[in-house]
């Protein structure tokens, strides 16, 4: 499935693990993390949208890649010159068109990506995935023409249609570039997917992640990334890169998507065009709706911060604006800068609520004043633009990697918002849930594993409770200066890239001094980069 996991937690255990909750009192704790009992991946089966037919081309200028300056408006003035190093990293040129037509939500449109080769290795083939064909999700996407440098090529599809690959004619060297341009449509059905309402269309709401074709991942000695992930998870491992899209839509609608509005102007027959431009992001999530209502605040006098809800959401809307404008203040001065100049939040008919790069967005079940989950929810999300948005990680192989420090950013939240005591109560009740757990019987697994390496029940309670409970000892064992010290150096170091377990460890020991295999052993795992002497001491211990 394409979402951003869910904040959950046993699902089998919840009735009994309810008494473990109430002796927290009104604390937030692992509590304040689970939701009403939402329904397994499998509870509905996938939808399989009628393919739509293929579309007159759309045709698209050609793309001067050099031009950058008018990228510059979706960052805060400090961090405009980052546009600078991306140049010549992954480029996204889409042109496309939303409607709502018979119960169906129908984009069509086509993009010129381009691809600059920056491994060591020679390239035969580029590789896009195509996320709303993962059955899960219910959304259906077609490629109907490809080119390679403005010549017809014919692509090929595998992993039941969600990977698409492109032959090139000659082999791509280090350092050079190829250009892809491909038409394509993407569709979603009216109703509810078993998908965690990631992808869909709903409520006279379509919200579509990774809506176009996406460039995979190539890893060196590995290849191009083309594994089909496992319905616990997040599904997209993407890299940064710049996007421009111009969106055209029913006049009535209200957009929110990744990146900043530059512009928008009248298409004709009552449709409006908007024109986006991103910083360094990994993938962008559109919604649009013509029920929205819309709230914006300034937050550190650059950031904009936009709260868009349904009718009657606008009691719930300023407190969730409230949440993000503190949450984005206290997570830039404890982590590091938000770089971007905005940051959105639309109300919507997923699940909990799910991250994307410069957007997030929260349940209409969660969507009331006072919730103590929606607050939770919320700051969660907005912690996920600095650990997934701004530093990336392969969520299908190691998603303990933004989910936990991620999760660990609502003690953060809570301490500088509410105190020690909310603070302490919140890592108390979360020690009591997965005590709990592990006198249950169920296995207590490392972190770093792989999300298909986890069962229904222990991925939430191992990756979003275990997860920050892991960090919350490293802070302990370092003082919380010196901890947030290496948590900032972690973010300057893999800011727009791609960190794994290894990078968050070194961090760690560069900005501390500290050997600490030891501990990230004990509950992180092994993982490459680990001191044998210390992974072979720590394996003979009792």
């Amino acid at each position: 499935m394409i979402q951003r996991q869910p904040l959950w937690s046993l699902l089998t255990l919840l009735m009994l693990g309810m008494i473990v909750l109430s002796a927290c009192g009104d604390a937030a704790s692992g509590a304040d993390r689970l939701p009403a009992l939402p329904p397994t991946v499998t509870a509905v089966p996938p939808s399989t949208p009628t393919e739509l037919p293929p579309h007159d081309p759309i045709q698209l200028a050609p793309v001067n890649w050099d031009e950058i300056e008018h990228f510059r408006a979706a960052m805060r003035p400090a961090f405009a010159g980052d546009i600078d190093a991306f140049v010549n990293r992954n480029r996204y040129y889409i042109e496309a068109s939303l409607t709502f037509e018979d119960g169906v939500a129908i984009i069509y449109g086509a993009q010129r990506v381009r691809y600059t080769n920056r491994s060591a290795d020679t390239l035969n083939e580029l590789v896009f995935r195509l996320y709303p064909n993962i059955p899960a999700l219910g959304g259906r996407m077609v490629v109907y023409q490809a080119e390679l440098n403005d010549i017809p090529v014919a692509p090929s599809l595998s992993e039941r249609e969600t990977v698409l690959i492109i032959p090139l004619d000659k082999p791509l060297a280090p350092g050079d570039s190829a250009e892809v341009e491909l038409q394509f449509s993407t569709a979603a059905e009216r109703g509810m997917f078993a998908s965690y309402g990631a992808f869909g269309f709903q409520d006279q709401t379509f919200s579509g992640p990774e809506w176009y074709p996406v460039l995979s991942v190539y890893e060196e000695g590995r290849g191009w990334w083309t594994e089909r992930p496992t319905p616990n998870g997040d599904a997209a491992y993407t890299e940064s890169g710049l996007y421009e899209v111009l969106l055209t839509v029913p006049e009535s609608f209200v957009v929110a998507m990744s990146g900043s509005e530059i512009e928008r102007f009248p298409a004709g027959d009552e449709q409006m065009t908007y024109h986006y431009v991103t910083g360094p992001m990994r993938d962008l999530l559109l919604v649009a709706s013509p029920i929205f209502g819309k709230l914006t605040n300034v937050v550190d006098d650059e950031i904009t911060v936009n709260v868009f809800f349904w009718p009657g959401g606008e009691s719930a809307a300023e407190e969730v604006l409230r949440i993000t404008s503190d949450a984005v203040h206290i997570f830039s001065e404890k982590f590091g800068t938000y770089p971007y100049a905005e940051l959105d939040v639309a109300e919507t008919f997923n699940y909990t609520a799910i991250e994307y790069p410069g957007i997030i967005v929260v349940s209409d079940r969660s969507w009331v004043r006072g919730n103590t989950f929606l607050e939770i929810a919320t700051a969660h999300e907005v912690g996920h633009q600095w650990f997934y948005g701004l530093i990336g990680n392969n969520q299908v192989q190691q998603p303990w990697i933004d989910e936990s420090m991620t999760s660990f950013t609502e003690y953060v939240y809570l301490r500088e918002l509410y105190g020690e005591k909310r603070f302490k109560d919140t890592v108390q009740g979360d020690r009591d849930w997965y005590n709990y757990y592990k006198s249950s019987g169920a296995p207590d697994l490392v972190l770093d594993l792989p999300v298909a390496s986890y069962s229904d029940n222990n991925y939430g309670v191992i990756i979003y409770t275990k997860g920050p409970l892991f960090y919350f000892e490293l802070e302990k064992l370092l003082g919380q200066e010196r901890f947030l010290k290496a948590v900032q150096l972690y973010f300057q170091r893999f800011r727009y890239e791609v960190a794994r377990s290894n990078d968050v460890l070194t961090a760690f020991e560069d900005a501390t001094d500290e050997d600490l295999d030891a501990i990230f052993y004990q509950w992180v795992g092994e993982f490459d980069g680990l001191d044998p002497a210390v992974v072979e001491e720590m394996k003979t211990r009792p």
